[in-house]
């Protein structure tokens, strides 16, 4: 399991977060748990800020919650299991490959399930991930501990970021924009807390895909209905992205199965 987060780090981590609600800053309490200036506490839970005790999770996103709470605990099984038909690690460096780090950067990834992208990235950045599934976060904090990697978690909405503006070197995502509440309210808060010129990545499932794939896993499948409102959100939300951002490029990954959306921030 990740190490818990000791007293002595969170203040550290307080110089970036705040409460993405009101966008006030946070301080420490005794309870070694975070609070913003109006009394609003954010419990810390084995070294995990949990930024959804102050928002009632509802409409998609409250869906996809479930659905990935309910698949956390099969998630890694399923990586191993087609591990053995498809070369996923090449796979994930091949998604990652527009993905800019250097030494020192600080790099978020929004949504980052149980943390396999972080497995193909360079050791020496600082790496932050946060997710709504308390599912996938634990699963994702006992990976970082089993390949000895290092990358502080929060739970929180995407569409609410709880980090300063201009905090990060580099943001990316990959996986479940598509089904956000507010894709364009996602893709904002990107933006606000990267740096400057920094390029941002964000990759998911096409709608054939999610045909040919999602909707055949009874599982799963009760949760991709085939709506034309479900099929308008698998293209890469180009029309989300402000008119001044830069490099802005769309491409197709995996013969198809996946888009890639990039640019740079300004």
């Amino acid at each position: 399991m990740q190490k818990k987060m000791e007293p002595m780090k969170i203040p550290e981590l307080t110089t970036m977060l705040i409460n993405p609600y009101n966008h006030q800053p946070l301080h420490i309490t005794e309870t070694h748990n975070l609070e913003d200036v109006s009394g609003n506490i954010i419990p810390v839970v084995e070294g995990i800020p949990d930024f959804l005790a102050l928002e009632k999770v509802d409409g998609l996103n409250k869906k996809y919650q479930r659905l990935y709470d309910r698949i956390s605990p099969f998630n890694d099984i399923t990586e191993r299991l087609v591990s053995f038909f498809i070369d996923l690690h090449r796979l994930r460096s091949e998604w990652m490959a527009d993905v800019e780090i250097e030494p020192g950067y600080k790099v978020l990834e929004t949504s980052v399930g149980t943390g396999w992208n972080i497995r193909v990235l360079p050791e020496f950045a600082e790496y932050y991930g946060l997710d709504i599934s308390s599912g996938m976060l634990r699963q994702a904090s006992r990976n970082m501990a089993k390949w000895n990697r290092s990358m502080q978690l929060f739970r929180g909405n995407a569409e609410y970021l709880p980090f300063r503006d201009h905090t990060f070197d580099c943001v990316f995502h990959v996986g479940g924009i598509n089904f956000f509440n507010n894709r364009e309210r996602a893709i904002a808060e990107m933006i606000r807390v990267a740096r400057p010129g920094s390029r941002i990545v964000i990759i998911d499932e096409t709608a054939e895909h999610i045909r040919k794939q999602y909707r055949k896993i009874p599982f799963v499948k009760s949760y991709f209905s085939s709506g034309d409102a479900d099929e308008a959100r698998a293209v890469a939300p180009i029309a989300l992205v402000p008119p001044d951002m830069q490099e802005v490029a769309v491409k197709l990954l995996e013969k198809g199965s996946m888009y890639q959306l990039s640019f740079r921030t300004v």
